[in-house]
């Protein structure tokens, strides 16, 4: 149809189409704009997880830096001090306060802050004989001893052996037998036929035979904690202090074995039987006070993140 000017109208027909026209433009922008916000959204949440996780990184390696440092300065406490738990306790606070004002300054660097504290300790008692030249009997010299008995734990266990002292073969030889719910695992130590020191280990698990890998001037070394004898690697005398329960340690044959010991249990002296050992500095072997293991809290804050926990730190 025409207009009164020869002009033809579209009708209803176009003016739909180009409604049309104007929406799918409209809808388009809109999409465009939501893409665009969603994409800055996720760019957002990524690179926040990443800072995040950097952050999180660096607090888990201090908190472990922190359970080594703490085990160091258990250590280093037992060593120096034979006093009573209330300074042992002390010691540790000032050695991890020591060690806590070296690393957070060197966090401090990079603009974090550090902390750590000791919150707590178990109270333990260390047994020890520091006479080389004395067998591994008991302070009245009986050969067949208990050395400790009603612990609740045990750690820590270290013989300095004058393989010289040994028997020969593993009949009758040097026996420490640690018993506890889990059942008894025991450590022989005996000279072969050509006088080198072997390392017997007897247990539920099994019987293991280590050689010792050197004797520097007649004395070889069996520490329990990193398992060797020696030097030399023997993964079975780790099995050693796989305890549960209550722990009783006897020592058997100790007149055929002699040179330095030490062992650390859980529990005071007041709580343990301890019949064959010396009172502090009187005798030897004899017990001292010990830190057992110790609660630490660590604290992490940086800019964009705030983490505290607390941790427990036993030595091996």
């Amino acid at each position: 149809m025409a207009d009164l000017n020869g002009v033809r109208r579209g009708g209803a027909g176009t003016d739909r189409g180009q409604l049309l026209l104007v929406g799918a433009l409209s809808l388009a922008v809109l999409f465009v704009a939501l893409a665009l916000l969603l994409n800055t959204a996720i760019y957002t949440g990524n690179l926040a997880t990443r800072e995040a996780g950097i952050g999180g990184t660096e607090a888990v390696e201090y908190v472990s830096a922190s359970q080594d440092g703490g085990i160091a300065a258990i250590e280093s406490v037992n060593r120096r001090n034979a006093s009573s738990h209330a300074t042992l306790y002390t010691a540790l606070r000032e050695t991890m306060a020591a060690w806590d004002d070296t690393a957070a300054h060197h966090r401090a660097v990079n603009g974090d802050a550090a902390d750590v504290d000791v919150v707590g300790t178990t109270n333990g008692t260390r047994i020890r004989q520091r006479d080389a030249n004395r067998n591994f009997s008991s302070v009245g010299g009986a050969p067949d001893w208990t050395v400790v008995d009603g612990a609740m734990g045990i750690r820590s266990i270290r013989f300095e052996v004058d393989a010289a002292r040994l028997k020969t073969g593993p009949t009758n030889s040097f026996r420490m037998d640690v018993s506890s719910a889990d059942g008894t695992r025991s450590l022989s130590l005996y000279n072969n036929s050509t006088d080198d020191p072997r390392a017997l280990i007897d247990g539920p698990a099994g019987t293991a035979t280590c050689p010792a890998g050197s004797a520097p001037g007649g004395t070889f070394v069996v520490d329990v904690a990193n398992g060797s004898v020696g030097g030399a690697s023997c993964p079975a005398l780790t099995r050693l202090d796989d305890t549960s329960g209550t722990v009783t340690v006897e020592y058997a044959d100790g007149d055929v074995a002699g040179g330095r010991y030490s062992i650390v249990v859980n529990g005071t002296s007041s709580s343990l039987s301890l019949p064959g050992l010396a009172s502090p500095g009187t005798g030897d072997p004899d017990w001292t006070d010990a830190v057992y293991a110790a609660s630490i809290r660590v604290s992490y804050r940086t800019p964009q993140m705030e983490y505290t926990t607390t941790v427990e730190v036993v030595p091996a």
